[in-house]
């Protein structure tokens, strides 16, 4: 039985961290599997937890603050439903897009209980070179039957979208990079800075999704950060500036991109506000959001009652519903309890980074840093598959602490440099 169940928790973790990089249809059947599994080995935990040689069950483990942090949070969010100023059928669909959350207790249980985290990072990353393989093939003008994105072939997006995509392939890059060590590849360095160099020209020069840009480049300012000397890693912070300079003048597509949304911005400058484009809606938005969180601060107007809120002030884009930014759609939702509890659950997530390996503890905070910067801008963590990427992430990166010797080192650097 100990074996099977062990068998079961590996499969079923792979399973899912491919599933979130190929559509959502998988991510669904991927994570009732991993339903199934957790509840099994909950079973298994709690008939031995009776055994004086078992007395140190899983359950009975310490567990990071993270994970309480972001338990009370979604607790928080879900008794808002008590007060929440849309219908109880509308607040339901919100609700399980929050609960997307459960993921990361679910799979850091699993791998606690004796699953590798090594196989589970391995799997998100081979999920997203199948991806980054595939979106070049676009490029080549090759079909591909799997392509199923409704976004235009031209953006070279497989699966989800010009927003999702980029973002994952820099995490998937990120993690290729601080495990660099772990894999077991002939001629390493080589297909090291391949994948990294196509992951990179993927997203700054082919799918433009100017959120995984932004991402692309806070990514490689902690690499170069934790290479370089000391006395050069404040001129890293120049790297975002010149990429984008550099990458804008010589790539049509991306000038493109940002002379669109500069021209968004003169617009609104210019007379009253239009929202018939990304950047209008998002300022739309937000400052409906910011007037809607004034109402009702403390508590905020309950889960599922943003899009009713937004049209309270003003709003006139009836299928909105979300701000496009993380922080003000739990302000306006949970109010200030729910905003701190959220905000709790990403600074634990770095504070928790310090007991892990260096690897794993730079990867992690990497990840966060990305969570934050992307969630100002789009509510990364309730999309389907990339809310699951990061969470089976953080998982996977949480549970190497008893999987790799600790160095226990403060800074960027790894111990053989």
């Amino acid at each position: 039985m100990t074996a099977g169940l062990a068998r079961l928790r590996l499969w079923s973790l792979c399973f899912l961290a491919l599933s979130v990089s190929l559509g959502t249809a998988l991510v669904s059947l991927g994570k009732l599997f991993l339903l199934l599994v957790v509840l099994a080995q909950i079973f298994t935990d709690v008939r031995q937890r009776n055994k004086p040689r078992d007395s140190q069950t899983v359950l009975a483990q310490a567990w990071p603050s993270s994970l309480w942090w972001g338990a009370t949070a979604l607790l928080w969010m879900g008794l808002s439903m008590a007060w929440s100023a849309t219908p109880v059928h509308e607040a339901w669909p919100s609700l399980a897009r929050h609960a997307r959350w459960l993921v990361f207790p679910a799979a850091f249980y699993l791998m606690r209980a004796g699953t590798p985290a090594q196989p589970v990072l391995q799997s998100l990353v081979l999920g997203q070179l199948f991806v980054l393989v595939s979106s070049w093939l676009m490029v080549l003008g090759i079909p591909l039957p799997w392509a199923i994105s409704v976004m235009s072939p031209d953006n070279a997006v497989v699966f989800s979208s010009s927003i999702e995509q980029p973002i994952t392939c820099t995490l998937m890059m990120l993690v290729i990079w601080y495990f660099r060590d772990q894999w077991p590849l002939a001629q390493r360095r080589f297909w090291l800075w391949t994948a990294m160099a196509l992951a990179t020209a993927n997203v700054l020069l082919v799918v433009t999704g100017r959120t995984g840009q932004m991402a692309m480049l806070l990514a490689w300012v902690f690499v170069l950060w934790g290479c370089l000397p000391s006395r050069y890693r404040w001129g890293v912070l120049l790297l975002p500036v010149l990429v984008a300079l550099g990458v804008g003048l010589g790539s049509e597509r991306m000038q493109q991109r940002w002379l669109k949304a500069k021209a968004e911005v003169l617009e609104l400058q210019a007379g009253p506000l239009k929202i018939d484009n990304s950047m209008g809606f998002r300022i739309d938005a937000w400052q409906k959001s910011v007037h809607a969180f004034a109402e009702k601060p403390l508590l905020g107007h309950g889960v599922g009652a943003w899009p009713k809120a937004y049209v309270d002030q003003g709003g006139t884009i009836a299928k909105a519903n979300d701000p496009h930014q993380q922080f003000l759609l739990w302000a306006v939702e949970s109010g200030l309890v729910g905003l701190v509890l959220f905000m709790g659950f990403l600074v634990g997530l770095w504070r928790n980074a310090q007991n892990l390996p260096w690897h794993a503890r730079w990867c992690l905070r990497s990840a966060v840093a990305i969570e934050v910067l992307t969630g100002l801008v789009n509510s990364t963590l309730l999309g389907v598959s990339i809310g699951e990427f990061f969470l089976l992430l953080w998982a996977g990166l949480l549970a190497c602490h008893k999987q790799f010797p600790d160095d226990r080192s403060q800074g960027f650097l790894p111990p053989s440099q």
